[in-house]
């Protein structure tokens, strides 16, 4: 049993949203992207959020689009509200898309953005810019927003 009522919470959302989501009632980053990333942008996205010391279990990863259908705006924000971190990244347009409808709020691409208090990086296309070495730079420059 938890021992607060913020992990109760976040593990609420968990099962909920369990076909959308991985991750930990107490993870300090969430990553949305519209479909699951490649295995190289989830290794840098927790590279990142070690070098970054988003703690022991840094990474919350939530997937728009499953075989179980779309997440909506208010879906997106229950995620987000119910486990509560400390930042987030949006790995693509859908995902900028998702959490601008969310909060209400334009968002730039490419950009840090504060999300009600939060910041969130908002890239277009973060798998994109892994495919070069410059994309790379780019791509740690704007996540190193995050601290």
């Amino acid at each position: 049993m938890s021992s607060n009522i913020f992990e109760v919470t976040g593990e609420s959302v968990l099962t909920l949203y369990g076909s959308h989501l991985t991750g930990a009632p107490t993870s300090a980053l969430m990553v949305v992207s519209e479909t699951p990333l490649g295995a190289p942008a989830r290794a840098a996205l927790e590279k990142s959020a070690a070098s970054l010391e988003f703690g022991s279990a840094p990474l919350a990863v939530v997937v728009a689009e499953t075989e179980e259908g779309k997440l909506g705006a208010e879906d997106a924000r229950t995620i987000v509200e119910g486990l509560d971190p400390v930042a987030l990244v949006a790995t693509d347009a859908f995902a900028a898309e998702l959490l601008s409808a969310a909060y209400r709020t334009p968002v730039t691409l490419d950009a840090p953005n504060r999300l009600l208090g939060r910041t969130a990086v908002i890239f277009e296309d973060f798998e994109g810019l892994l495919t070069s070495d410059n994309g790379k730079q780019c791509a740690w420059a704007l996540l190193k927003k995050l601290r």
